[in-house]
């Protein structure tokens, strides 16, 4: 399979259902017997003879499989030992009280529970920080946990409302290479590094160095590309610089208006597998704007319930999800782009124009993926919105935080993505790390697939500096 060309049109089929053979061996987390029950129905022997529509969602559902496997590779006996390593007098209780709260992403295996949990291999780092409060009060019997205080983002807040703006200048490194056990000299390599898209909030792009010759495109996923032979210990690296600037938006109820131009009503379609109206999301839409013929009122009714009941959890890799809205809205979980996608889909539903917009979260000192959203109204035009930073300042009990993150950002962003679900420029020619944005690269050989983990990618920030 690692061999095997990924037409990237396919992933529409996730809206389409399994066999009852496959969804049983599914949802009992019995992956091993789910890819031979895949090869099984894909065998000409097989009865029935599956039509090129259904074969085609078996044979996506076969990459899935392999990957959730690899993903969920964490198992209760394991997170035990980690949480008694560093909270001692840490129980059983505890673990399914965090599991309870809504922060870890967990599958469920064939073992009796407790044992059956699995866990996503970043549920730990995600736990311990998102309930850092119960875990506090749990080694220090009779004290009360105090979160603290985003001072960046309130000095990002106060800068904007007393001068209309804050911009920021950034100039960062990335890289990205296979790991020793995957280097092929002589293999023609394939590499997409992300690179500052052209947007409004963006000037002063440049590309400083890098140690291949590049190809940059204007495209929805930006990208700096390069293909050549590969060599031990060698690689893409790029250095670059752009400057973010954050404007301040006073919105209020009253001077919103009703309708939108032509060419924003794409923003009121689906986009299948994810932005899917499903009846369930349609009810829940309606419900939380019924009686609403504001817009932007609309759009603050699913703002405040994706920040108040969707709980910010680290996510297995979207590449392995059916519906992500609608997993976030029954299981009250999701992290960055997973609210994103259900304040996107709500907004549709509800009337309103919104779109995708993700890349990094670029501070003075450190850069990581993030995702958020853009929602239209008139007559501001488009307006940012941020659903997991406002959720975690709601969590926090900072609401005027939570407040700001609906029609407002701050300058510490990255913007290398201005759609979702797109394909990269030139195409990748076998499935890639994340089919739906680029925030930390892409890579294959001419003839195989890589997978993230059969990589090593790197970004992070050299210099910056706030600027007039």
């Amino acid at each position: 399979m690692k061999n095997t060309p990924f037409d990237f049109d396919a992933l529409s089929l996730l809206a389409v259902d399994l066999p009852e053979s496959l969804k049983s061996l599914r949802y009992a987390g019995r992956f091993d017997e789910e890819l031979r029950e895949i090869d099984r129905l894909l065998s000409d022997r097989t009865h029935p003879v599956y039509e090129p529509i259904l074969r085609r969602r078996l044979e996506l559902e076969r990459i899935i499989a392999s990957g959730v496997s690899y993903d969920f590779s964490v198992t209760w006996a394991d997170m035990m030992e980690k949480f008694r390593a560093d909270y001692p007098g840490f129980e059983e209780k505890d673990l399914l009280a965090l599991i309870d709260s809504g922060h870890a992403d967990t599958l469920i295996g064939p073992e009796p529970l407790p044992a059956g949990y699995r866990f996503q291999v970043d549920a730990y780092d995600n736990l311990t920080d998102c309930c850092e409060g119960y875990l506090y009060e749990l080694t220090h019997p009779g004290e009360k946990f105090s979160p603290s205080r985003n001072n960046l983002r309130h000095e990002a807040m106060e800068h904007m409302r007393a001068h209309g703006k804050m911009a920021w200048r950034f100039t960062l490194t990335e890289s990205i290479m296979p790991k020793d056990d995957f280097v092929r000299p002589g293999k023609r390599f394939r590499a997409w590094l992300p690179f500052p898209a052209v947007t409004p909030e963006q000037s002063g792009i440049e590309l400083i160095s890098s140690n291949r010759p590049v190809r940059i495109d204007v495209h929805p996923i930006r990208t700096a590309y390069a293909e050549f032979d590969m060599a031990p210990g060698e690689g893409l690296e790029i250095t670059l610089r752009f400057t973010n600037t954050a404007v301040y938006h006073d919105l209020a109820d009253e001077r919103a208006e009703t309708g939108y131009p032509d060419e924003v009503k794409p923003y009121l379609e689906e986009q299948y597998p994810h932005i899917r109206f499903t009846p369930y999301l349609r009810l829940l839409a309606k419900e939380l704007t019924d009686g609403l013929d504001n817009p932007l009122a609309k759009a603050r009714a699913v703002y405040n319930y994706v920040t108040s009941h969707v709980k910010y959890s680290y996510m297995r890799e979207y590449r392995w999800m059916d519906n992500i809205p609608e997993y976030a809205a029954m299981n009250g979980r999701g992290d960055c782009g997973v609210q994103a996608l259900l304040f996107i889909t709500l907004c549709r539903l509800a009337g309103v124009p919104a779109r995708w917009q993700s890349g990094n979260a670029c501070r003075p000192t450190s850069v990581g993926s993030h995702d958020w959203a853009l929602f239209y109204v008139e007559p501001w035009g488009w307006m940012p919105c941020d659903p997991s930073y406002g959720g975690g300042m709601h969590r926090n009990g900072d609401e005027e935080g939570r407040a700001w993150y609906f029609g407002n950002l701050d300058p510490y962003r990255y913007v290398t993505c201005t759609e979702f679900q797109r394909q990269l420029s030139p195409a990748k020619t076998y499935f890639r790390f994340d089919p739906y944005d680029n925030q930390s690269g892409e890579a294959e050989y001419e003839d195989m697939r890589l997978d993230p983990w059969e990589t090593v990618r790197s970004k992070r920030v050299l210099h910056a500096e706030m600027v007039e």
